[in-house]
């Protein structure tokens, strides 16, 4: 584009120039200028067509590389602790947040944790005794090591819940809860609109945990073992997510195929 506004100039600074003493005849049209633009369009329309056909190039590759890794049924020790808690996962395809529930006949205990975070935690276990070593110098290196777990349990008496925000460390494997929070209906602990996430943010949340009443704190923690959650969740959530976002990114690996193809 910069050459042909050269052209353009230039071609305007002839007709700026031109002597007093040329003049074109009256009655008499003066043909135009033409300018001959560079074409640029088969050029480019053919290296954009490269560029798609390497993306899509790449893309066959990574699918045929995990497909062929893929596992596609629930790994033995994520099933095994499904069943022996008796817990069961609730279907949320192409979401990072994962969904499992245990049902009775007097309430529903639910449990919440993102995938993505638990899978993007360091796996290094060098770097992990490092952050350990240096925990004292660094409180942030703690925070590589834990990902957030939202228990909800719903009585279905009277429909009313209680939500506990529990972190997780996945190196010691083991959890502390940082927050209880009741809630008059279920549907205020549990609905996904952005409206109920400001008012539960705002909502007031009680005290640290660690700043309760001891016998308080593990009377609570023994009323959240006998729902399951045990250490064993963490080992449960680093295998589901693992299997879980490994089946999420062939997906989307396929959906980005539609686009290019």
């Amino acid at each position: 584009m910069s050459f042909s506004l050269r052209l353009l100039s230039r071609t305007a600074s002839k007709v700026a120039t031109r002597p007093a003493s040329v003049q074109i005849a009256k009655n008499v049209v003066a043909r135009p200028t033409f300018v001959n633009f560079p074409r640029y369009f088969s050029s480019r329309a053919v290296a954009f067509n490269q560029h798609t056909t390497k993306v899509v190039q790449i893309l066959n590759s990574e699918v045929e590389l995990e497909t062929s890794q893929q596992i596609k049924e629930l790994p033995e020790e994520v099933a095994s602790f499904l069943e022996t808690y008796k817990f069961e996962t609730v279907e949320n395809k192409g979401n990072n947040l994962a969904h499992i529930k245990r049902e009775s006949a007097t309430e529903t205990v639910n449990v919440f944790f993102d995938v993505a975070q638990v899978a993007n935690l360091p796996v290094d276990p060098a770097a992990l005794d490092q952050a350990e070593e240096s925990m004292e110098e660094d409180f942030d290196s703690m925070a590589d090591n834990f990902f957030n777990v939202n228990v909800v349990v719903v009585k279905k008496a009277d429909n009313t819940a209680v939500a506990f925000e529990l972190l997780m460390n996945m190196q010691e494997g083991n959890f502390f809860v940082d927050s209880v929070t009741p809630y008059e209906s279920a549907d205020a602990a549990l609905n996904e609109s952005a409206e109920a996430e400001v008012k539960r943010e705002l909502r007031y949340h009680g005290p640290p945990f660690s700043n309760l009443d001891e016998s308080l704190q593990e009377s609570l923690e023994s009323y959240l073992e006998s729902r399951g959650i045990t250490n064993q969740l963490v080992s449960f959530i680093s295998n589901y997510s693992e299997f879980k976002e490994n089946n999420e990114y062939i997906q989307w690996l396929n959906n980005m195929k539609k686009f290019f193809d």
